[in-house]
């Protein structure tokens, strides 16, 4: 998963039908699909079908048939399990001719992948996944349709259309702006950049990725994780809320104090019991820290880019009233309320 993960970062501004070729034979994918045992007695409809349903056409764009004569010439592809390597077996290919989404020729899982990316149906079903990852999750048809038409003049390459999404007035639209719900990776790293302190140990990084629900280098299925709103459970919820204690507190609160409990914590959970609270100096001016108003204002430009709804601010303005002059601890507890707001879980 690692050398996946790989492939999509040297490819992501580059060709779309190369990344395509090299997603399709790398080992993972292979070994997930069961496309390693794949020849031309028992071809692998499974492979075929899940490259044109999954990452290339969609859902209802194929017939039966196109999975079959995909899956012809798909055979014969494998990979070395020491070297993790792909290799070509052509005594396992099936060298008949094949027709796919209407063309027919001798041809091999190379030709297949070609004539998939290249349907029209294709630029729509990549360049909708592109605005609904980055911008929202139902992407308008004329925003896709216009990205669609550049992308197949730009042959299949991803920069020009990334940057057309990037300086484009509907990227930056109200209905766009903070209207994605925060990956778990998303959410631990954009917390840490904005308290200015580095990831929790890596062993409670990744058990905490893990209680957010999602374990980097292990997705549920081929797919992967669905995201948007299948983040937000009331179990992941929480562990956001107690993972914002540990980094802006320095508590784990999900050990019991010492002391307290009927058996002591491990020890290596013990490691992560106490640590280091964030600085609030780093984070705000003293004239920022000087009142609550100018407090309250300063939360919400560095942790909303905005401003709170006008529940979670009279909630949070109400809290910082009931105290007296404030210290660091009480900013420290206004940044845990700020975390846990509905619009700390937007992007």
């Amino acid at each position: 998963m690692w050398r996946q993960n790989d492939i999509f970062r040297r490819n992501a501004a580059g060709n779309w039908l190369t990344m395509l070729e090299q997603v399709s034979k790398d080992p993972a994918m292979l070994l997930w699909l069961d496309q390693a045992q794949s020849r031309k007695e028992h071809p692998n409809e499974n492979f075929a079908r899940e490259v044109m349903e999954l990452f290339v056409l969609g859902e209802g764009n194929y017939t039966e048939r196109d999975v079959t004569e995909a899956a012809r010439a798909l055979t014969g592809w494998s990979f070395e399990r020491g070297s993790q390597e792909f290799v070509y077996r052509p005594m396992l290919h099936d060298p008949g001719n094949k027709t796919v989404l209407g063309q027919t020729g001798n041809f091999k899982g190379e030709d297949v992948l070609r004539i998939i990316a290249n349907q029209s149906q294709a630029a729509h079903f990549i360049t909708a996944k592109l605005w609904k990852f980055f911008a929202e999750d139902n992407p308008p048809d004329a925003i896709v349709n216009l990205l669609a038409t550049q992308f197949q003049a730009a042959k299949l390459e991803f920069k020009p259309i990334l940057r057309t999404m990037f300086l484009s007035e509907a990227f930056y639209s109200p209905s766009v702006m903070r209207n994605q719900v925060k990956s778990p990776t998303q959410w631990l790293v954009s917390s840490v950049r904005l308290l200015e302190r580095d990831l929790p140990p890596p062993m409670l990084s990744m058990n905490a990725m893990r209680t957010l629900g999602q374990e980097l280098f292990a997705p549920p299925n081929v797919k992967g994780w669905d995201g948007g709103l299948a983040w937000i459970t009331t179990n992941n919820l929480l562990s956001r809320y107690n993972l914002s204690a540990y980094l802006v507190m320095g508590e784990n609160p999900m050990l019991p104090p010492p002391g307290k409990g009927k058996r002591p914590a491990p020890p290596r959970q013990r490691r992560f019991r106490q640590g280091t609270p964030t600085d609030v100096t780093k984070l705000f001016t003293e004239d920022e820290r000087s009142t609550k108003p100018k407090l309250v204002a300063a939360l919400e430009r560095r942790f909303i880019q905005g401003a709170l709804k006008d529940r979670q601010r009279a909630t949070l303005t109400d809290y910082l009233d009931g105290l007296g002059a404030l210290d660091e601890e009480d900013i420290l507890h206004a940044i845990r309320l700020v975390m846990s707001t509905p619009e700390f879980q937007l992007s």
